[in-house]
């Protein structure tokens, strides 16, 4: 019965979690879709079926500052993963809080290009450095080149030897074979939703509104709780559990003597039989003291019971 009902809450907090989540929010232009989870081109796709485009992190980083927040990871123009928090939750990307980007961190290579030659190098990131975009295309700069773009890539890929994973103008690739191979970050995450932007759009805020399911949890603690009284009552035997019992007495318990009288045994009382008793009273009355029964009186008058009464026969 426990089991049952623990079901039912979280089956119930599932259902209300997934309604909260239908309506949209839309800042400044910049919304995601609900429950989808697409590579990049898949990303871009979802967001032409919503009459938008890509968000880029420019895009993105208006709505933050805005009040935009998301405890989902989304595709951005630029190849890159992305999370918006502005409250802490363990939950949205472990209680980290900003324009938050998931960067791939095993690549730690550079595309550079010389923009006088067109010459491309390949560049190893400093260790010292966090593998980012940002920090590649500082590779670049501190060496007096700059961050490679698609373009400039293939038309030098002939004469690019190295095959390692780098960075390039807003997003990984490799040169492989002759030819030039983007890569989505697969080291990361290839899967997530995606940040769509169309600038027609009105902004949307929602405030979800908790209390409902507040007191749907409240009433699921009540019933647990009243669950376990019941439960525990089924197994009481009068004030005791009856796991708690312990073993029952088969003997019977030892007599207790009654205390012995003593109102009859003091001086102020005086035993008199029945044989003695006249004796004792005659003994006690001065019979010379005592009036006669027939009064002088009462000789006027002649009377004599009957079955109906005392009657009067009047004086003689």
């Amino acid at each position: 019965m426990i089991h049952q009902t623990l079901h039912l809450c979280l089956l119930i907090s599932v259902i209300g979690i997934s309604s909260a989540a239908d309506p949209i929010q839309v800042i400044s232009g910049v919304f995601m879709p609900n429950n989808i989870s697409v590579n990049y081109d898949g990303a871009k796709v979802a967001c032409a079926a919503h009459y938008s485009r890509l968000a880029t992190l420019q895009d993105i980083t208006v709505a933050f500052a805005k009040g935009y927040e998301f405890c989902t990871w989304g595709w951005i123009e630029e190849k890159r993963v992305a999370m918006l928090r502005l409250t802490p939750f363990q939950a949205c990307a472990d209680y980290n809080v900003g324009i938050l980007i998931r960067d791939c961190p095993n690549v730690r290579s550079t595309f550079c290009v010389n923009s006088i030659s067109g010459t491309i190098q390949i560049l190893p990131i400093p260790t010292s450095l966090v593998p980012s975009y940002e920090n590649a295309s500082k590779t670049c700069t501190g060496s007096g080149l700059a961050i490679a773009t698609k373009e400039e890539i293939e038309q030098k890929k002939s004469l690019i030897t190295d095959s390692r994973l780098a960075w390039y103008n807003w997003g990984v690739g490799k040169v492989s074979g002759g030819s030039f191979e983007q890569n989505s970050c697969d080291e990361t995450l290839n899967y997530a939703s995606a940040f769509c932007y169309n600038p027609a759009l009105s902004d949307v805020l929602i405030t979800k509104d908790n209390r409902t399911w507040k007191k749907i949890a409240i009433g699921c603690i009540i019933a647990f709780i009243f669950v376990v009284l019941l439960l525990t009552a089924a197994f009481m035997r009068g004030n005791k559990c009856i796991c708690c019992m312990g073993e029952k007495k088969t003997h019977a318990p030892e007599p207790t003597q009654a205390p012995v009288p003593t109102w009859n045994t003091t001086s102020v009382y005086r035993r008199i039989s029945h044989a003695n008793k006249d004796v004792v009273y005659d003994n006690m009355v001065n019979p010379a003291k005592r009036l006669p029964v027939i009064q002088p009186d009462m000789s006027f008058y002649k009377t004599h019971y009957s079955n109906m009464g005392f009657d009067t026969i009047g004086e003689e």
